[in-house]
């Protein structure tokens, strides 16, 4: 796994805005494809209490479009250094590509902790953004951490990546229609705290490394990086 260090956007502790995670020409595709695709009810990938909040479509997981787009989004994310810095990726669910019309929405729910066969423990959620803000009304993104409320409705190609224990929730849509993709990652690091301080450890290096990249201090913080990964790695 490349763990190379690079200076890269400031994440919270809570959740990290990935902007232009697509290509505008790899959303035109992944539009094009989801025009001709079939969408059922999302209800059946729900489980648990998320059944019951879920009123969306997404693409059947049988039909021929979804491999080609399951091929854009995975080449973008594996692309992606702030992605693969931020999440540390062990095993990304095949990604969901969902669409909310006039009136769908999902209420507050938490993601089941492990998805899949063979199943994966999922740490982070991510929602890829497909469709212009400006051209539908409602459906932001809403992740509750305490007592406060978050809202996120990007620009198209964006992404949204968050640790899964959080309730979250898509806004009613009151007009137009919002596409979107949305995955699961089981990281390299499970402990949402230790993967902030190797985000933070890499941040301080990258800089350290712009400025004096052969300085012992810079070498140090490397290191230090590296054994705490090594530490703190689940294979």
């Amino acid at each position: 796994m490349d763990t190379g260090l690079i200076l890269i956007k400031k994440m919270s502790q809570h959740f990290l805005h990935i902007p232009a995670l697509l290509e505008a020409k790899e959303i035109e595709s992944i539009l094009s494809l989801s025009a001709n695709a079939e969408f059922v009810d999302g209800k059946m990938t729900a489980s648990m209490a998320a059944k019951e909040a879920k009123n969306n479509l997404q693409i059947t997981a049988t039909h021929e479009s979804l491999a080609t787009i399951h091929d854009i989004l995975n080449h973008a994310i594996q692309s992606s250094p702030l992605f693969n810095i931020a999440a540390l990726p062990k095993t990304v669910y095949p990604f969901l590509i969902s669409k909310y019309g006039k009136g769908h929405y999902y209420g507050w729910h938490v993601d089941s902790p492990v998805m899949g066969q063979p199943p994966i423990r999922t740490d982070l959620a991510m929602t890829v953004f497909l469709s212009d803000p400006s051209t539908y009304e409602g459906g932001e993104l809403l992740i509750q951490v305490g007592g406060n409320t978050t809202a996120f409705k990007p620009a198209k190609g964006d992404a949204i990546l968050y640790p899964c224990q959080y309730l979250h929730c898509v806004n009613e849509i009151s007009a137009g229609e919002r596409l979107a993709a949305v995955t699961w990652v089981q990281s390299h690091v499970k402990d949402p705290a230790q993967r902030q301080l190797l985000y933070q450890l890499n941040q301080i290096h990258a800089s350290l490394y712009q400025q004096a990249p052969n300085a012992a201090e810079t070498n140090l913080l490397l290191q230090t990086h590296s054994n705490l990964f090594r530490m703190w790695a689940d294979l």
